[in-house]
């Protein structure tokens, strides 16, 4: 049995619906209006060929230059945060944490968005008393596929053992920082982002619809 289980937040936990894309989108025409009318195919095959990892590192790889790379990182995460409204759990998701609680599963979040957008949304959800640990790379300096986010929950929650740790994530790079970390079980869904093949293709042990068909393996 997974004595801790780290969960992806958008389109694993929470709706995505395109939100996130469409941030990007919003990002890249506020702030380089000119080069993203030149390289809006490139930047976007990009952005989706990286999904999961972490957004700054991301606009780093793209922009180079620091300034815009804050600027952009700033006006994606404020693109995102005005349309909270419209991100929504995962419908049954809060009684599977109830659930694995009550199994004594530590619950954990790890995301590709900057801790004020990640704090903002586990509060906007009433979640702060389900939730054992969060990170960012705002706190680890590395996302994923780096396995830093794991990393720091686990040691937050107590946990040594990463065989006796889950990673649940709708992309690939959930699942290669799940790889990364030793994780004993990495669990694709397809509720978000990446398709089955795509999934298990990364290295998934189980893929499921949504995380609620977990809770089995992750008790067992």
């Amino acid at each position: 049995m997974s004595e801790l289980a780290v969960f992806d937040v958008a389109g694993t936990v929470v709706t995505d619906e395109g939100i996130v894309i469409e941030s990007f989108q919003q990002a890249f025409a506020m702030v380089v209006p000119i080069t993203w009318a030149d390289k809006k195919d490139e930047f976007m095959d990009y952005a989706e060929e990286t999904m999961g990892q972490s957004k700054i590192e991301v606009f780093k790889t793209l922009l180079g230059d620091d300034d815009l790379v804050q600027r952009t990182n700033d006006e994606f995460q404020s693109a995102y945060l005005e349309r909270l409204e419209e991100v929504e759990p995962i419908p049954g998701v809060e009684s599977l944490f109830e659930n694995l609680r009550s199994h004594d599963v530590k619950i954990g979040l790890n995301t590709g968005f900057n801790r004020e957008t990640l704090n903002t949304i586990v509060y906007s959800l009433g979640w702060q008393e389900l939730i054992d640990s969060t990170a960012t790379q705002t706190e680890t300096g590395k996302g994923r596929p780096a396995p830093d986010m794991i990393e720091r929950v686990a040691k937050e929650c107590g946990i040594s053992d990463p065989s006796k740790v889950a990673v649940l994530g709708d992309t690939v790079s959930d699942i290669e920082a799940g790889k990364n970390y030793g994780a004993g079980l990495k669990i694709g869904v397809l509720s978000g982002f990446h398709d089955e093949q795509t999934l298990k293709s990364a290295g998934a042990d189980a893929i499921f619809k949504t995380v609620l068909d977990s809770l089995e393996v992750l008790t067992s």
